[in-house]
């Protein structure tokens, strides 16, 4: 790698380290990806949702829309991720729709849940970066369910 790449990847890490301090969060080595996979809310969504991704080798980041709803983000093994999400209330939502999508190295996989207050499932929307012009979003329909005890 000649020296303007290394520069550019000690710079991009201690972007990266210095975010994750100014929010609070101990810092992770960086760690490049192929897989991406942000879940975000639809404007309909309650705005007390919560969410979080585990499993091996998974990072996650959690913030917040202009709206108010939760982004997850997922890196690493995002396609072994187990999704999870929750409410004051006690109900439970998970989807495996990271599994069932392809990643590649171009960009991030957009998942975007539209769920209404009171609904028991909900469709996701799956979109990449930098495709809006070439490819049509792909619909789930009832991929975001609620957990049933």
């Amino acid at each position: 790698m000649n020296r303007i790449g290394l520069t550019l990847m000690a710079a991009a890490a201690a972007a990266m380290i210095a975010a994750d301090a100014f929010a609070g969060e101990p810092s992770q080595p960086f760690a490049p990806t192929a897989e991406k996979f942000y879940l975000k809310f639809s404007v309909f969504a309650p705005a007390d949702i919560r969410c979080d991704a585990t499993g091996p080798g998974v990072r996650t980041k959690v913030s917040r829309s202009v709206t108010g709803a939760p982004l997850l983000r997922i890196t690493g093994n995002a396609s072994d991720a187990q999704i999870q999400c929750w409410r004051p209330d006690g109900s439970r939502y998970t989807t495996d729709v990271n599994r069932k999508v392809s990643y590649n190295a171009a960009g991030a996989v957009w998942a975007t849940v539209m769920l209404q207050t009171g609904g028991d499932a909900a469709s996701v929307m799956v979109e990449r970066d930098g495709e809006q012009d070439r490819l049509v979003p792909t619909i789930y329909s009832g991929a975001f369910v609620k957990v049933r005890e």
